[in-house]
């Protein structure tokens, strides 16, 4: 963390000196020693985020994926005029033991076009959907086995 930050201090300074790398060390150092005692940030934390780097970037790849797939089902039925959209409401529900992955599975769901959450109450998931075939399967969508497979990962 202390690398990224004094890197991030750097980058934007726009230029190396060792006068701005001086004083952007001593300034990370000072917010690095504030959040390891007053926000409870810790190297062990570090350590846990870094673990989960590779299957975040995973889940990115697969999410790019999807979203380009339902671009081109979405430019389908836009360029198709004889097909009759029939929009559906889908209502699953999906348990993850943390908010996080509650909220990632919503957030890829609409980001995903054709498709956007209406609501996440608890576990239940309620989904708006363009059309009928974009609603199929949701409920156990690629975004869900990724997630509960990282859940799994994690304990």
């Amino acid at each position: 963390m202390l690398f990224l930050l004094l890197l991030f201090w750097i980058v934007l300074n726009g230029k190396f000196t060792w006068e701005i790398f001086t004083i952007g060390a001593l300034i990370c150092a000072a917010l690095y020693l504030f959040l390891y005692r007053f926000v409870g940030y810790s190297p062990k934390k570090e350590l846990a985020v870094a673990k989960k780097i590779p299957s975040l970037l995973l889940y990115l790849v697969i999410l790019i994926k999807e979203v380009i797939v339902a671009n081109c089902k979405v430019i389908y039925y836009i360029y198709n005029s004889k097909l009759e959209v029939e929009p559906r409401v889908v209502y699953f529900r999906r348990k993850f033991k943390s908010e996080s992955h509650k909220t990632m599975l919503a957030q890829s769901i609409t980001l995903t076009p054709g498709t956007i959450t209406i609501n996440l109450d608890g576990s239940k998931y309620t989904v708006h959907c363009l059309d009928k075939d974009m609603a199929v399967g949701l409920g156990d969508s690629v975004f869900v086995k990724r997630l509960k497979k990282m859940e799994s990962d994690r304990t």
